[in-house]
């Protein structure tokens, strides 16, 4: 009988060491909300770690009625910490989380990997256990982020993804130690299309360099290009789309003629037709890219722009005319909106998504610079910070039925955007009624 109780009592303590040494038993140690404080640099922009302890610092209050100080890396902290730090030496989607006895680090690469992170570890001391075991090393890589809202069944993404197709890398570039080349870039613009999965894709200056980078990567997801350029003129303007929600039920294909508003066969519009495999209703994508000199710089290109403008136009009075559904217009038509190209949308019954978006909207001009002679920065050059004045790309809606509603149009800027391109991507939720 005492050998049994013997054996019994070193069990329990076996089984006790055993928890306290494994993240099972991290509730030993734990450690109230209230008793962290969260640490960001103070050198950061916001994206690079504080919004990310605000918004920890709010799950946790909302979870546990508790919530942990917040505070900048210049204020000396005592107990228990959660230190946020960017480290550029990871990819945009990745983050590590690395504890020590007093304290928690993430580091991550990209602001939606930091998201995640904080997000994890909010559920993690939300739980009551201690984060002194609490390791991980992961990517968001090949993940949805971002499902589209319930009451959407339209997600259309837009981008100009800067034509930049050489081998080498800018001197600026290389001094920086950031790779701007294709191969460094595609994949970051396949996990944006990722994080989104849109039913449809539009991009401008997309050269044939970059499509065998990034092509297969998207058709990994489900994705089909739409007009196919085969051997003939490259299309800079291409549309795709999810084959599992959209059916394509016809392309066209325009290239800007003369060459001298055409810039080396880059400027164009595609137009495509697709039937939403749910609902079966019709609707239509324009997607363009317009002649994009000053008249200062060359005389005639604001007039150029005009009659661009009216060619897609006339494409899509043709579209509608044949199937009398809602048409959207994007691209980067490289004209103002008080300007006279862009007029003559708005005069037409055109209407910009960000205006009649019903849920939310973003009112950025969707521009920073990136050059070759400059690593990307979020500073804009455009005369105004606003859309309606200083915006270049542009997402409109035409022809849109009784019922069909514009939910969201967002302008978004996580910062790996900032070094891949000069021009924020937009995102239309939207919703098509079943007629």
């Amino acid at each position: 009988m005492i050998e049994r109780r013997l054996i019994h009592s070193l069990t329990a303590l076996v089984l006790v060491l055993f928890l306290a040494n494994g993240k099972s038993a991290s509730v030993f140690a734990a450690v109230t909300a209230d008793k962290y404080t969260l640490v960001y640099s103070d050198t950061s922009e916001p994206g690079r770690g504080r919004l990310q302890a605000e918004e920890m610092a709010r799950k946790l209050l909302a979870a546990t009625g508790k919530a942990p100080k917040v505070c900048a890396d210049t204020v000396p902290v005592k107990g228990s910490v959660v230190r946020f730090k960017w480290n550029e030496g990871l990819s945009p989607f990745a983050y590590r989380i690395t504890p020590s006895r007093k304290s928690t680090t993430i580091e991550a690469g990209g602001e939606w990997a930091m998201d995640h992170a904080a997000s994890a570890l909010s559920q993690w001391i939300a739980a009551g256990k201690s984060l002194t075991s609490y390791r991980a090393d992961r990517s968001l890589e090949g993940l949805v982020l971002f499902p589209r809202r319930n009451d959407a069944n339209l997600r259309i993404l837009v981008d100009n993804i800067w034509d930049y197709s050489a081998e080498t890398l800018p001197k600026a570039w290389e001094e920086a130690g950031i790779d701007c080349r294709d191969k460094h870039r595609a994949p970051q613009f396949a996990q944006l299309t990722r994080a989104y999965m849109p039913d449809v894709l539009a991009l401008q200056e997309y050269n044939l360099h970059m499509h065998r980078e990034f092509y297969s990567l998207i058709q990994a997801y489900g994705y089909e290009i739409a007009y196919d350029s085969g051997d003939g003129p490259w299309n800079n303007t291409p549309i795709f789309y999810l084959k599992d929600s959209m059916e394509l039920k016809e392309v066209n294909y325009h290239l800007f003629t003369p060459e001298q508003w055409c810039n080396a066969g880059t400027k164009s519009f595609a137009s495509a037709v697709f039937r939403h495999k749910k609902n079966g209703r019709l609707f239509a994508l324009i997607n363009a890219h317009l002649w994009w000199k000053s008249d200062k710089a060359q005389p005639g290109s604001t007039m150029a722009r005009a009659a661009q403008i009216r060619l897609i136009m006339a494409e899509a009075e043709i579209i509608r005319q044949k199937h009398d559904c809602p048409i959207f217009v994007v691209g980067d038509m490289n004209s103002e909106e008080p300007s006279v190209p862009i007029q003559q949308f708005i005069q037409e019954g055109y209407v910009p998504c960000y205006k009649v978006a019903t849920v939310s909207t973003n009112h950025d001009n969707g521009h920073h610079v990136c050059s070759p002679t400059e690593v990307g920065r979020r500073e804009s050059r455009r005369k105004s910070g606003t859309r309606e004045v200083g915006a270049i790309d542009h997402c409109l809606l035409y022809n849109a039925k009784t019922g069909d509603e514009v939910k969201v149009f967002d302008c978004l800027q996580p910062y790996f955007t900032v070094l891949i391109t000069d021009h924020y991507p937009n995102l239309i939720d939207a919703n098509l009624n079943a007629r």
